[in-house]
């Protein structure tokens, strides 16, 4: 209790599941099929990529995911293929870095939790939950960049939401995501 006010005090979880809860609540049938698909036709992008350079869905889709700090998704999406296809990319030089790492390495190559699950999410793990600026925001957090407890935490919240609404975690991610920016470009 807030004695000043007499007002409980949320803990981190609480305000996460709270703010989740009301934007799943909020989505409309297109953002939940939106959302329901997502994962699907970007694990579709990593399978080509994966296919491109003769190697695993996993390499694929840690490629994939290499390229997505401080990207849109159209432009993550065109790095990928440029990788994939030896044409030189543009952009972050740590996220070239981790794609060329990842040919090797796969999920291991990415060590951010974020590029981590977004990668997992994308080869298929429904239990995968990507935590970005974006879902800092819908969570009202106090950051855009989570510590690793405060991730967590995040996690927690968006699985917990995903089992009240009969939901896997990565698509109720999905689905505050699109909900939250306003669209799943």
């Amino acid at each position: 209790m807030n004695t000043l006010t007499d007002t409980p005090v949320l803990s981190d979880f609480d305000t996460a599941y709270f703010a989740y809860s009301d934007l799943v609540m909020q989505a409309t049938m297109q953002q939940v099929e939106q959302a329901s698909v997502w994962y699907f036709e970007a694990q579709e992008v990593a399978e080509d990529v994966a296919e491109i350079l003769g190697t695993s869905l996993e390499v694929g889709a840690s490629i994939v995911s290499a390229f997505s700090p401080r990207e849109r998704w159209a432009s993550n999406v065109a790095k990928a293929y440029a990788f994939a296809n030896g044409k030189p990319v543009a952009g972050l030089s740590n996220n070239l870095k981790m794609a060329n790492a990842a040919l090797e390495q796969g999920f291991d190559a990415l060590k951010g939790q974020k590029t981590n699950a977004f990668a997992r999410a994308i080869a298929g793990d429904h239990n995968a939950v990507v935590i970005d600026v974006w879902m800092c925001r819908a969570a009202n957090a106090q950051t855009d960049s989570p510590s690793k407890g405060l991730y967590t935490t995040l996690c927690d919240a968006v699985s917990a939401v995903a089992g009240d609404h009969g939901i896997t975690p990565r698509t109720a991610q999905a689905l505050i995501w699109i909900v939250k920016r306003g669209s799943a470009a």
